[in-house]
C-alpha cells in the first residue's frame, strides 16, 4: 500500500535528515507502529480469520506460560490486538511471530479438512503464507525505522545481521559526506524500494548508485560494464574485482529485460526481496572498498 501525501512528506523529511547524518533506527515499537502492524494484519484474509487469531493467542500463552492474556475479553481477536497495543516493547516481536504461526496453522488445518473430504492431497489444498502480507509488515518496520526484519516467520534484529552492521550503516555514513550526494540519493532510493518490497526497482537504484560512485572516483563510461573496464584500466579495481562489478551489471540487465517482457516496470515480480538485498549489500561493499582505496591513495601522496 502506497503512503498518502502526509506520510510521504514525513518519509521524505526523515530521509533528508538521515542524509545529514542522523540515525533513527530503533528496537522500540511506537503505538503508531503497532497500529500500522495491526492494520496490515487485518488487511489479509488470514488476519481476519478467527482461527488465525485464536491460534496466535495460543502460541503467545504457551510462550508466556499463562492461561490467558492480560485484560482477557474471551474473544481471541480482541485479546490478540489489545495485547499487541499494550504489551511490553520487548514482546512485540513475539506477537508478530505468533500471528505468522497462527496464520500458518489456520491454513494448514483448513487444508487438511478439505483434503479429508475431497480425497485430494493435503499439499494441493494448502494456501501458502501471503507474500504481500509479509512484504507489507516489513514495509511498516522499514518505514518506521524499526531495526527488525521478518524473515521466514522470525523477527530478526538488525544488530544480529552482520551485513547491516558491516555494510549498510558504514555506507550511509560515507555517503552523508560532501561530494557523494548523487550516489547517496540512489542508494537511499534502493533502500526505500526495499522497504516497499519493490525488488526490481531496488536493484536498478543500487546499480545507479554504483555507476555514480565509479564516475565520482574517476572511471569513464555510461554503463557499469564500460565503467568497470575503465576502473580496471586506471587501477581503481584489481582484475579479480571486475567479475563482482559485472555481476551487478548482469543483475541490472536482467531486471531491465524482465520489465521489457512484462511491459510494466511496476509489476516486475521476478526480482525477489532476497535478490534485491543481495545486490544492495554487494553494491555497498564495493562502494566502501572503492572509497577506502581512494583514501589510502590520497594519504600515500
Amino acid at each position: 500500500m502506497s503512503p498518502l501525501y502526509n506520510r510521504r512528506r514525513e518519509l521524505r523529511e526523515l530521509q533528508e535528515r538521515e542524509r545529514q547524518g542522523e540515525t533513527f533506527w530503533t528496537e522500540s515499537f511506537s503505538l503508531e507502529t503497532r497500529n500500522r502492524v495491526q492494520l496490515v494484519m487485518l488487511s489479509s484474509t488470514g488476519g481476519r480469520d478467527y482461527r488465525t487469531l485464536e491460534a496466535a493467542v495460543q502460541y503467545l500463552l504457551a510462550d508466556l506460560g499463562q492461561l490467558h492474556l492480560p485484560l482477557s475479553r474471551s474473544d481471541a481477536r480482541d485479546d490478540f490486538f489489545s495485547y499487541l497495543s499494550e504489551c511490553p516493547n520487548e514482546m512485540v516481536p513475539s506477537v508478530i511471530e505468533a500471528f505468522v504461526q497462527g496464520y500458518t496453522r489456520a491454513f494448514e488445518q483448513n487444508a487438511r479438512i478439505h483434503a479429508f473430504h475431497s480425497g485430494a492431497s493435503y499439499t494441493e489444498t494448502l494456501i501458502p503464507m501471503s507474500k504481500e502480507l509479509l512484504s507489507e509488515l516489513n514495509r511498516v518496520l522499514a518505514e518506521d525505522r524499526v531495526a527488525f526484519e521478518l524473515v521466514d516467520g522470525e523477527m530478526v534484529p538488525f544488530a544480529s545481521r552482520e551485513l547491516h552492521i558491516e555494510v549498510t550503516q558504514p555506507v550511509l555514513r560515507l555517503l552523508a559526506s560532501a561530494g557523494w550526494e548523487r550516489v547517496e540519493m540512489s542508494y537511499q532510493n534502493a533502500l526505500s524500494e526495499l522497504a516497499r518490497g519493490e525488488g526490481a526497482n531496488a536493484i536498478t537504484d543500487a546499480g545507479t548508485a554504483l555507476q555514480e560512485a565509479l564516475v565520482l572516483l574517476g572511471a569513464e563510461g555510461n554503463q557499469i560494464g564500460d565503467l568497470t573496464t575503465s576502473a580496471k584500466r586506471k587501477g581503481m579495481i584489481a582484475a579479480h574485482d571486475a567479475p563482482l562489478l559485472q555481476t551487478i551489471d548482469k543483475a541490472c540487465r536482467w531486471v531491465s529485460a524482465d520489465r521489457s517482457n512484462t511491459g510494466d516496470a511496476h509489476n516486475s515480480s521476478s526480482a525477489s526481496r532476497d535478490d534485491a538485498w543481495f545486490t544492495v549489500h554487494v553494491v555497498g561493499a564495493i562502494i566502501l572498498r572503492l572509497s577506502s582505496q581512494t583514501l589510502r591513495e590520497e594519504d600515500a601522496r
